[in-house]
């Protein structure tokens, strides 16, 4: 950690950053609970909790909880919160990594203007 002298560089500035406003943006983590994703083919860029009713949901029945994480290689659009288009363009590769209640890891992508592949059990 790194002190600064008041004597001779001044007293540090308040921070005046609204976190609040960031949560949940441009991929980060979310303040309080993050959205239920209604269906994963359309989900934001970032990170979203999944519940058995969620379409595209690797699992079912009471362990298909979780969250995922989408990544975009366009990235997350100028205000953060850029959801996945119906079909996609030239180089962009779109994954979703989904950490589930009972431990496991399902993973999948999407290349271009193609459809999913299916859920990886990773782990």
């Amino acid at each position: 950690m790194i002190i600064t002298n008041s004597n001779t560089l001044g007293a540090p500035a308040e921070m005046q950053i609204a976190f609040a406003a960031l949560s949940g943006r441009f991929g980060l983590f979310y303040a309080e609970d993050a959205p239920v994703c209604d269906d994963l083919n359309s989900a934001i860029v970032g990170y979203v909790s999944i519940t058995p009713d969620t379409k595209g949901n690797p699992q079912s029945g009471e362990l298909a909880y979780g969250n995922v994480q989408t990544l975009d290689s366009l990235g997350a659009g100028a205000d953060g919160r850029k959801v996945i288009p119906e079909t996609g363009g030239a180089k962009e590769w779109i994954t979703q990594v989904a950490l589930m209640a009972d431990g496991s890891l399902y993973s999948r992508i999407r290349v271009n203007n193609n459809a999913f592949q299916s859920w990886v059990k990773r782990w």
